[in-house]
């Protein structure tokens, strides 16, 4: 069995691509010759018809570029691909920017009168509250193009980030006499070996992998945060992080209040931990120590076949018209099947089309349900819902692919035929709130740090490291040795390079997925068409908005709150059967 994309949705073939790229560049010169006309109502309405079908255009030139090269990356075509897309898609984004400009001084007082006036306008009135709400932040033309080359210049940064990984040499260990090269397929495996000698090797070899490379991955972070603290400046942010929340019209007391909650609930997650130091008979472990899974030793293998099978199953409580969505997807819409011309390490979704190697693992059971609750999300808005509004925000998209994994794992747990095996899959759902909430907790605040630093000194080696380690000891405890070779663990937190703020999205999506499955499957205060309703419903509405079709409101602490009484419950489970 394989599951392997069909891309026609988007491009039939590479020659439609560029013929694509070309209608774009005709549409823009339309576009700006109205922008050059005094508006009317009638102009102003083709103005947005003509904007929003460039985007949906650019946006499809994006996705399929970039498909095409994590498919194929060692691929010359593929990569000239990606990068034609990904110019293309910044320069044609710059000047769809001034359309922006146009529509604000035509005036809030008379587009907003057409909103409540025109049906034709309707479609459009989000976009335009959420423009009018940015209006202050949005800039001149001049102003727009400094921006832009700063966005190339990141852009440069992100893609000599990614060459460097993938060229990382990850160097030899011995295992029972026989020396093991590390590459990205087989490292998870070593890290994670039961044998300590073995995993400490692994641990210590990749985190002296890059070695030779720590000035230029210190200078790359340095540049890319100097740039986005100075883009913040010039669309009139007081920081990268008002920036950031302030598009999604969050409020950044919910990242505050993450942060001070998680760490107030550090002693739970550290006892967690003397778990499976123990369950390994270790009195002083090392952060190497914490990736040996409490399976005894059980080894599962999932075949594709066996997966789906499982992944239905869990996702039954969600009712039919979800199942029916996830056969359409599975039918071209992800791409599983291992491949080695394929990005070996990364695990995405973009639009509804998802991306993976499905190795039989228990992970790979996990990543693929994941994906596919992202891929069902934009799958229904895009049914329902005009172009810009099919995608959800990260913020709340999150909550769609968590539920999922959190079903996944009840369903393992509910079904297991031993203890041994309830307590691999309890100790696995511990394990997502440890890495889901704790690690990407611990991630947003050092990325938090480094942003404040970076606003009056310059990130270096030496900065970046000691950083990450005063708040790696913090989060891990008193109780283990810290080796020095984790402080260099920064250089693989790909989120700095690639986005900003994005991390304690994963954290605060947990937590509201524990809340969404517990209402649909234990309390049965929400309904699966009010769910379908949510998925649905894109970025329609602002992300708290959202969260309301759920009955949550993420402003009160009791959401964070009753996320760690899970967790403490299943701890509380877990000693118990471990005694």
């Amino acid at each position: 069995m394989k599951l392997e994309w069909n891309l026609n949705d988007l491009f039939a073939s590479d020659e439609n691509f560029y013929q694509e790229i070309k209608s774009v560049k005709t549409a823009l010169d339309k576009l700006k010759d109205i922008c050059k006309d005094e508006l009317n109502s009638v102009k102003l309405l083709t103005l947005l018809d003509e904007k929003w079908k460039i985007k949906k255009s650019i946006n499809y030139i994006l996705v399929y570029g970039s498909l095409m090269y994590y498919k194929n990356i060692d691929d010359d075509k593929c990569i000239a691909l990606k990068k034609e897309a990904e110019e293309f898609n910044n320069n044609i984004s710059s000047e769809l920017k001034k359309v922006d400009t146009v529509v604000l001084k035509y005036g809030q007082e008379k587009v907003f009168e057409l909103c409540r006036t025109d049906d034709r306008f309707k479609t459009y009135k989000q976009y335009l509250n959420n423009l009018f709400r940015m209006q202050k932040h949005v800039q001149n033309e001049e102003t727009n193009n400094k921006i832009k080359k700063n966005n190339d210049f990141i852009n440069e940064q992100k893609s000599n980030y990614n060459e460097l990984l993938k060229n990382i040499d990850y160097g030899e260990i011995e295992e029972n006499g026989s020396t093991i090269t590390l590459t990205a397929n087989n490292i998870n495996k070593y890290l994670a070996a039961r044998d300590r000698k073995t995993r400490k090797q692994a641990f210590l070899a990749l985190n002296r992998s890059s070695k030779d490379i720590l000035e230029t991955l210190a200078s790359s972070l340095n540049e890319i945060f100097s740039y986005r603290i100075e883009n913040a400046r010039l669309e009139g942010y007081n920081n990268v992080l008002e920036k950031t929340l302030f598009t999604e019209n969050i409020d950044s007391k919910i990242l505050t209040s993450l942060i001070k909650s998680v760490n107030e609930n550090l002693p739970l997650i550290q006892e967690y931990l003397k778990i499976k130091a123990t369950a390994v008979s270790i009195d002083k472990p090392h952060l190497y120590d914490f990736n040996v899974p409490l399976d005894n030793g059980m080894k599962r293998e999932f075949t594709l076949k066996e997966a789906i099978n499982i992944i239905k199953k869990a996702l039954a409580p969600l009712g039919e018209e979800y199942l029916k969505t996830v056969d359409i997807l599975l039918a071209g819409h992800i791409d599983a099947t291992p491949s080695e011309n394929k990005n070996q390490s990364i695990v995405f979704s973009w639009q509804d089309y998802s991306f993976l190697n499905f190795r039989g693992r228990y992970v790979d059971v996990k990543n693929l349900i994941h994906e596919l609750g992202h891929s069902v999300n934009y799958y229904l808005s895009k049914k329902s819902l005009p172009f810009m509004y099919e995608d959800s925000t990260v913020f709340v998209g999150e909550t769609a692919s968590i539920v999922n994994e959190i079903l996944l794992t009840q369903y393992l747990i509910n079904n297991s035929q031993t203890d041994e095996e309830k307590i691999y899959y309890l100790s696995l759902e511990i394990e997502n709130y440890f890495t889901s909430v704790f690690k990407q907790t611990m991630h947003t605040e050092y990325e938090d740090e480094l942003y404040n630093y970076c606003q009056s000194k310059k990130l270096t080696v030496p900065v970046l490291s000691e950083k990450y380690f005063e708040i790696v000891k913090k989060y891990y405890g008193k109780d283990v040795i810290y080796d020095e070779e984790c402080k260099t663990e920064w250089t693989r937190l790909g989120r700095l390079w690639r986005w900003s703020y994005y991390s304690y999205k994963y954290a605060t999506g947990l937590l509201i997925a524990s809340n969404v499955v517990n209402s649909l499957t234990i309390e049965h205060t929400l309904t699966n068409e009010k769910y379908m309703q949510f998925l649905a419903a894109g970025s329609s509405l602002y992300s708290l908005e959202l969260l309301n079709l759920l009955n949550i409101d993420l402003t009160n602490s009791n959401v964070i709150n009753n996320g760690f009484k899970v967790l403490e419950k299943d701890i509380t489970l877990l000693k118990k059967m471990k005694k």
